[in-house]
């Protein structure tokens, strides 16, 4: 897959952000760098990078689907109650082992802490 402008700029966004992005601040933050960004092209883009591993998509009870960079270990997350924005948390998620119900295949697991965060504190 090339690396175009497009998706070069999302992998800049995603960076600079340090944290999660929806679908709309990827199309928001890529507009800065590339104003004739479009909402197809990003679709696309994302739908692609995905497929091919270079994002993730991250998903949350009640929130929108986010992306992010492929991290080296699983790791939490943290939801501001107050402006719903995620935040990775960058230590590794240490998952106990659990034995699944029978007939269940347990594949992975999800740690999220929620709370303020400082933008919201100051408030």
């Amino acid at each position: 897959m090339q690396l175009t402008q497009q998706r070069q700029a999302i992998i800049d966004v995603l960076k600079e952000a340090g944290r999660p992005l929806t679908r709309d601040e990827i199309l928001s933050f890529g507009r800065m760098k590339l104003p004739k960004l479009g909402s197809a092209t990003v679709d696309r883009a994302i739908r692609e990078m995905r497929d091919h591993f270079q994002i993730i998509g991250v998903e949350f009870p009640g929130q929108a689907r986010r992306y992010e960079l492929p991290a080296e270990h699983e790791h939490p997350h943290f939801v501001c109650r107050l402006c719903d924005k995620v935040f990775d948390i960058p230590i590794k998620t240490q998952l106990p082992e659990i034995k699944a119900p029978k007939g269940f295949l347990i594949t992975g697991g999800e740690v999220i802490y929620s709370g303020t965060c400082p933008e919201c504190l100051k408030r």
